[in-house]
Order: C-alpha cells, then structure tokens, then sequence
C-alpha cells in the first residue's frame, strides 16, 4: 500500500467559506464579503455575507478565493504506484488538476477501467495521451497514422508529439486532424513553427523546444532552416522487447535533455537569438492567434535544464520531498551537462533571455497560454511547488499578476473544454478553490501564500497542509 500522506478533509460534504473575497479571474475584479456556500462538491450558490445555516462553517474573513490551479504539463501517473508522494504535493500547492503528458496503452486501458490511483485529495486528470511519437512508431507516414489510430481507439485525448521528424509528425497530425483529435507536444527541429499552425496543431510545449520557434523570429531565418537537422538518434526498428528498452531510455534521456545539446544546436540557438527580429515574432504570435495554437513555456523546466548546477537548484530545501534514487539520478544528469562545452552552456544561459522575451511578446499579443511544469522525471523540478516556480518566472518574464492566475485556473478550462464548470468561483461550477491571504490581481506572489485548498469538495486548512508535507518529509517518494 502506498503511503497514506493525506488524511481525509477536516471539513466536507455541505458548508460555508464565510466573509472571504472572490476573485473573478476573467473580468480581473474582486467581490468582498462574500459567502460561499458549498455542497456535493460543487458551489451551491455565493451570497452576501449574512446567516447562514449550515452547520460547517469556514473563517474566510481576510481571505481571498481563487479557482484551483491547473498544471497543464506533468507526467505524474509515468509511476502510477508510486504517484501519492505527487498528488500530495500538488493538493499542498493548491494544484487541482493536470495534463498527463506521457501515456500508453495500459494507462489509457486502466483509466477506462477504473484502474487509476486515486488516493485522497488527487488532482483530477483532466486529459492523457498515449505512447510518445518517436522515430520507432512515426517512421513511415503509414505508421504514424496507425499510431495516431490506436490510440484514439483506446481513449486517448490528444496524441503527444515528441521525439519525431518533419514526415510523420505531418503524417500524424494529419491523420489526427481526421480524427477530430488534438495533437500536442514538440515541434520537431525540421518543423517550421507556421506550417504547425496552419495544418492544427493544438498547443507547442517548451516554446518549441530547442530553436525552430526562434528561428522564425530571426532575420537569418532562411540560412538556419537550411541547416541539416540533427535529432536524437532512436532505433525504428521494433523487436521483442525494444519498447521496454526505448522507454528506459527515453526516461533517462528526458532528465534533462540539455546535456545532450551539441555545438551546432548551440550555435543555431546563438545566431537565432542574435538575429532576433520583433516584427517577425509579432506576425508569428498573429499566426498562433488565428489558429487557435496554444503555447505552454513551461520556464521552470527550461531553466532547470540550462542551469541545473546553480544553488537554487542544487540547495533547494523543498528536495526533502524527493525519492533518494530520484535525487540520485538529477544529480547524475548534472554530472553529464557539466561535461558539455564551455560555448555550448554558454549558449544555453544567453538563450534565457530570448525565451523570457518570447513568452512576454506571446502574452502581450494575446497568443493563448497555459500553465505547465515538466514535473515528475524532469531534473530539479519538484511536482506541485513547480506550479509556483513557473509563476515566478512568468512574472520574470514581464506577464501581470491576473494573466499569470488566468494560465492557471480561466484559461487552462478553456483549453480542456471545461469552461462551462472549471475555472471559476461561481455558482455550479466545482468547488475546486485555493484561499489566498492576499490580493493575487495586484501582486503574483501572493498566489504562494495559500490559506486553505478545497479539492473536490473537501477542505483542507493550511494547518492540515503542513501536515501533508512534514508526513512526506518523513517518508519521501515524490519523482
């Protein structure tokens, strides 16, 4: 049995959140003196703070409400017997909810079964893919679209696009589009971010990842796109056994990925970024907008990539958390990219700066964006406080506190097609909520300064909380 880190909520079933404020993160206004007024997991109604008869009643005096946060980028359930240590540090950072970002067929069966954990206080799974799309099942466009068949055949919701190369990652999104079934994930380093857009692909992870976004906002875009394109190289070849093999690899691979950067991907990083041309990524934001393409940055995954040997990552106190052999593997990853050039790091720490520049001029267009972290395999990102590293830095990056709040909570329900019943402190939407001791409109960091979390309809204060964290502390499994 997995341990049991959250213990039931203090308080469930029908009850008041008196006297607090709601936030309404889609019109950026606040309602002070508000009760609400909670049943069954959902919101009864918010009234006026006055009387009330319920027999449960929560303090809210002071307190402001926001909807729960999403992470729309983790691979929590990679382990599914091993995913309470997650799930617990996401109800303590107020994460209701998450896109699982890595499947197979077994997760997409038990899921349809029933099978999944669920242990107490666990974010909802709002979305998962299957399989990866890597060289071994997209090698011919006839296998890409048999993949992409599978996998809608067994539920998926959205197919993941990773490790692939121009020819099927066209192939799938193509047969994808057919199907009506979103396609996600990397854009491949031969993909030209608008030809992405313009044949539906739905959301780009990691602002790409590697150049190929930033290549489109460069003045030297023609002479980079004529450069061959080098990717990891993957067997294509299935044989008995070969993907128990390949997704051993995969993960230690996806550690961090930037250890495997070779001088010629930095260099194209270096003149990309150099040759960085605003209007050119205007007309590129313009492009995502009309197409409805979304952008998950996913900072903090990116900057525990490119800087992983720094103290904030290597002193992090919140390792606690984290399973000793998982530790053991960051630190072995970290290992491998100091080994990398002196030029080549060096690229990586200059390119910071254009990803932060990229993500502003992405949110002042107005390109639509979510919230996302990486966690869960990915080196120094730790699952639920990960969600608060990506506000940081999204508040680095020059976004506003209300569109910061808004990737998280309004627009990730939009994404997954729930903003009818997600994303709002509202009457007969899911009593998922976070009580904050601040205004989270005029500054983000109070989004770090959680008071309470209902999850599901169960309210857990910020004493019980700290309980969750000091019984995970004690026993950490966390990946």
């Amino acid at each position: 049995m997995p341990p049991a880190y959250v213990h039931p909520p203090t308080t469930s079933g029908i009850f008041t959140i008196r006297d607090t404020t709601v936030v309404d993160v889609r019109t950026e206004t606040l309602h002070p003196h508000q009760d609400i007024h909670i049943a069954d997991g959902k919101i009864a109604a918010i009234t006026h703070t006055g009387a009330t008869t319920d027999e449960q009643t929560i303090d809210g005096h002071g307190t402001y409400v926001v909807p729960g946060f999403i992470d729309a980028h983790t691979h929590a359930l990679n382990w599914p017997k091993e995913v309470a240590g997650a799930y617990a540090l996401m109800l303590a950072n107020g994460v209701v909810g998450f896109r699982q970002m890595s499947g197979s067929p077994e997760l997409l069966t038990d899921r349809a079964a029933g099978r999944l954990p669920a242990p107490t206080g666990a974010p909802e799974l709002l979305a998962t893919c299957g399989t990866l799309l890597t060289p071994m099942n997209t090698s011919t466009a006839e296998d890409a679209a048999k993949e992409v068949r599978t996998q809608h055949k067994l539920g998926a919701d959205f197919i993941k696009a990773g490790m692939t190369q121009h020819d099927g990652f066209f192939a799938a999104l193509t047969e994808a589009q057919r199907l009506e079934l979103p396609l996600d994930g990397h854009l491949p380093g031969d993909v030209d971010p608008r030809e992405a857009a313009q044949h539906g692909m739905r959301c780009i992870e990691h602002l790409g990842p590697g150049a190929t976004v930033y290549t489109a906002a460069s003045t030297e875009e023609k002479t980079l796109r004529a450069q061959p394109q080098k990717s990891i190289k993957l067997p294509k070849v299935k044989l008995p056994g070969m993907e128990r093999v390949l997704n051993a690899l995969i993960a230690r691979l996806v550690i961090n990925p930037a250890a495997l950067t070779s001088t010629d991907a930095a260099h194209e990083l270096h003149v990309a970024d150099t040759t960085y041309d605003e209007a050119k990524a205007a007309e590129l934001a313009d492009l995502f907008i009309e197409h409805d393409t979304w952008q998950c940055p996913t900072l903090i995954r990116l900057h525990t990539q490119q800087f992983p040997d720094t103290p904030a990552h290597q002193d992090d106190p919140r390792q606690r958390y984290i399973a000793p052999a998982e530790l053991k593997r960051w630190r072995k990853a970290t290992k491998r990219f100091a080994k990398l050039p002196d030029k080549t790091r060096k690229a990586l720490r200059e390119h910071w700066d254009a990803q932060l520049r990229m993500t502003k001029l992405f949110a002042d267009k107005g390109v639509p964006m979510i919230a996302g972290t990486d966690a869960n395999g990915a080196g120094w990102v730790i699952p639920g406080f990960a969600l608060h590293d990506e506000f940081d830095l999204l508040a680095d990056a020059g976004l506003s506190p209300v569109t910061i709040l808004q990737m998280a909570t309004s627009n990730a329900a939009r994404f997954f097609g729930r903003a009818d019943t997600h994303g709002q402190v509202a009457q007969g939407f899911h009593a998922d909520l976070v009580l904050l001791q601040r205004n989270p409109l005029s500054d983000h960091t109070a989004l770090h300064e959680i008071s309470g979390v209902v999850r599901d309809g169960g309210w857990w204060s910020r004493a019980d909380l700290d309980a969750i964290l000091d019984r995970l502390a004690a026993d950490p499994s966390a990946r």
